[in-house]
């Protein structure tokens, strides 16, 4: 099937490694010219040079998605190379481990900055440029922590306030074509990610980790979720907004 994907630009946060460079190169695949940002330039150099040797049009820009200046002159060196902005996802986020007692305001602040209010102003900028050519598609990546009790305290939040936020955009942006939904993902191993280290570090924890909460007996991998990022991502997918989609191998244990 034609995702309808070829010539549009697309916009992924976080994009060094793990998710969002599977995002990357899912969406580039499909024809899609990509833009990519993540703090960390040496890794992200490394992604872009991954994707260019794969054919695919990319532009890599060192950002601190939760700088708003930041942010808008990505966008805006986005519009300038690629002049339009189609698919936007909002990718990058971090946990903060914690109890009430432990974390400070500041740990807060930091957790909600990268995981709500980053993706709060990238959708602001990305939906202006969308309304403009009639519609477009905002995807954010949420966690299966954020749908149900689980994770760390200002990580599950700011998760489930980002839940929030997309359904409530989606109904705002409806009558403009723009739609605006979310991906849950469960725990997710990739090379140089939390669970790899975590698993380095107890091998017993992996086995009781997996065997009581991945059904599917393994955890999943990137492009898995990116290929349902994809979908979300296409025009195809017209008659989607405003919802969450779990991609957790039955991990969660919400009932809706």
């Amino acid at each position: 099937m034609d995702l309808d994907l070829k010539g549009k630009v697309a916009l992924i946060t976080g994009a060094s490694r793990g998710l969002g460079r599977a995002m990357a190169r899912a969406l580039g695949e499909e024809g899609a010219r990509i833009s990519i940002c993540a703090r960390g330039t040496e890794a992200l150099d490394a992604a872009a040079r991954e994707l260019e040797s794969a054919g695919i049009e990319v532009m890599a820009e060192g950002v601190d998605v939760t700088d708003g200046r930041q942010a808008r002159g990505w966008v805006e060196n986005t519009l300038e190379r690629f002049g339009s902005v189609d698919v936007l996802v909002n990718n990058a986020g971090s946990a903060r481990p914690g109890k009430l007692a432990e974390l400070p305001d500041s740990a807060w602040r930091e957790t909600f900055d990268l995981n709500l209010f980053a993706p709060v102003v990238l959708s602001r900028l990305a939906a202006a440029e969308m309304e403009k050519k009639g519609g477009g598609s905002i995807i954010n990546i949420s966690s299966i922590y954020g749908r149900e009790a689980g994770g760390t305290l200002s990580y599950n939040a700011s998760k489930a306030a980002l839940i929030s936020f997309t359904k409530m955009l989606a109904r705002e942006l409806a009558p403009k074509q723009v739609r605006v939904n979310s991906v849950a993902p469960g725990s997710i191993l990739y090379p140089g990610g939390t669970w790899e280290r975590r698993f380095k570090e107890n091998p017993a924890f992996e086995r009781d980790f997996i065997s009581h909460e991945m059904p599917a007996g393994r955890l999943g991998r990137p492009e898995e979720v990116a290929y349902a990022v994809v979908l979300l991502a296409s025009p195809r997918a017209s008659w989607i907004t405003g919802a969450c989609l779990p991609v957790d191998g039955a991990q969660g244990r919400m009932l809706i």
